[in-house]
């Protein structure tokens, strides 16, 4: 409502000026003066060093990202190459558990393989010994009991025959054990060792006896006969008087009390040994189809084959886990190269913007401290001029109002520019920027925004701005 208001109010004005043929008063344009500015970056190392190369100087012109000097460090370049250590020592501890690995897995596939062979061989030799088992069970129903028997043979399970005959094993086993200590005690006697080389006396001459004997039954061609039918009848006799000899002997030594504890010990062990053997061979006897020792062997090596495969199963899991561990190890590793490299960049500085080098306090060779300023860079794509206007044209001026700016070094070409602050104190006027109106105690500061000029505009030129109208 008070835009219309206003609007009329103006029409009506410029209505009345006309019909009063009055001319309006014409204002000048609005102009002032100022410096050129951008704002201003100090560049300071984050970490420190001495400088190695300056690609800088004063005035040149640079783009963002174009490097500006460089340090040089040692401890960082040592941390660095330490880190590219790391690294590698980690990738090759990584191939080295991948490599484990691969040769775990292959490990329990054989592990695998062998199960899978095992269980066809227990299957086999299981059905082999179920088809000799066959006519024995068969024989069984028809077989006889002995006549102290008064049970069927087919009354007990075939698990309780095999416990029975394994019990009978161990207490044979048992008894041989004691019949042998007994003859042991009865060669400790006083005169047992006396017995004991009469009984050895004997035995090798029964042994030479009978190999005496077999010589003197085979038959011998009738070619040179006599010669050696006389040394086969020579060797018979020797063998037979020493026999005779070894036999006398030891029928001597009978009289003696240890002499028969010695035979009953000899006939008692001689007892237990084939109680034993009998035993073992009725369990035997009993060990057939899936009891048999072949199917128990292979039984055996079934179990064997799987405990292999747990066995390689553990393995891999160790080197997964390995693996697990060498990766780990390795985004370790990798994770402080890149914090390595972070702060080895940090060693060469670069231009954060486009700009020029106002400043430049350094030189090669200087220890330079963190945090300590080297160059000053001024931005480019962000140009600006501030101006001062009296009190009096304060009002003339608002936010975001155009502007056109001309200088000396390109005095054809103007330059647009927009208001982007004024100032809400007055101050004094400053003594190197005056205006074209007749200078007066305070002043308003306005900063306009200098639109980009193709690099033309620097900071430090002076700068004639021309305001326009709202």
């Amino acid at each position: 409502m008070l835009r219309k208001f206003t609007l009329l109010a103006l029409i009506f004005s410029l209505a009345l000026t006309a019909c009063n043929g009055t001319p309006a008063r014409k204002t000048a344009p609005l102009e002032a003066s100022g410096i050129i500015e951008a704002p201003e970056i100090t560049i300071a190392p984050e970490v420190g060093g001495v400088v190695a190369e300056i690609f800088v100087s004063e005035g040149d012109s640079v783009k963002a990202g174009d490097p500006l000097f460089r340090l040089q460090n040692d401890l960082l370049e040592a941390q660095y190459r330490q880190a590219q250590a790391a690294v590698g020592a980690a990738q090759a501890a990584l191939e080295a558990a991948k490599t484990s690995r691969d040769l775990a897995q292959a490990d329990l596939e054989a592990a695998q393989a062998g199960v899978e062979a095992a269980q066809a061989q227990y299957d086999l030799t299981l059905q082999d010994a179920r088809a000799a088992e066959e006519p024995d069970r068969a024989e069984m129903w028809k077989e006889d009991p002995p006549a102290e028997f008064d049970l069927p043979l087919w009354y007990f399970t075939r698990q309780e025959k095999l416990q029975a005959a394994q019990d009978e094993v161990r207490q044979a086993q048992e008894a041989l054990e004691a019949e042998r200590r007994n003859y042991q005690s009865a060669l400790d006697a006083s005169n047992a060792a006396e017995v004991r080389a009469a009984e050895e006396r004997l035995v090798k001459a029964q042994a030479a006896f009978r190999v005496a004997q077999s010589l003197m039954e085979r038959e011998i061609s009738q070619k040179n006969k006599e010669d050696i039918s006389d040394y086969v009848q020579t060797l018979y006799d020797s063998a037979k008087a020493e026999l005779d000899a070894a036999q006398l002997d030891y029928d001597q030594l009978l009289s003696t009390q240890a002499a028969q504890d010695l035979r009953e010990a000899r006939a008692r062990l001689s007892v237990a040994q084939e109680r034993y053997e009998l035993a073992l061979d009725r369990l035997e006897a009993l060990q057939t189809g899936a009891d048999s020792p072949d199917v128990r062997a292979a039984s055996a090596a079934v179990r064997q084959a799987q405990a292999g495969v747990a066995q390689a199963q553990a393995g891999l899991s160790q080197a997964e886990a390995a693996v697990t561990q060498a990766e780990k190890g390795l985004a370790e590793a990798q994770a402080a190269l890149d914090a390595a490299q972070v702060q080895r960049d940090k060693l060469t500085l670069s231009a954060s913007a486009d700009g020029v080098i106002t400043t430049r306090s350094i030189e090669v060779g200087e220890v330079l401290q963190p945090g300590v300023g080297a160059l000053t860079l001024a931005r480019l794509t962000d140009l600006s001029v501030t101006v001062y206007l009296p009190e009096n044209r304060y009002g003339e001026i608002s936010l975001g109002q155009a502007a056109t700016l001309r200088v000396d070094s390109f005095p054809e070409e103007t330059f647009p520019a927009k208001v982007v602050a004024i100032s809400d104190r007055a101050e004094y006027t400053p003594r190197n920027v005056q205006t074209k109106e007749e200078r007066v105690n305070t002043v308003y500061a306005v900063k306009l925004s200098i639109a980009e000029s193709g690099g033309k505009l620097k900071p430090g030129m002076p700068a004639d701005v021309t305001f326009k109208g709202p």
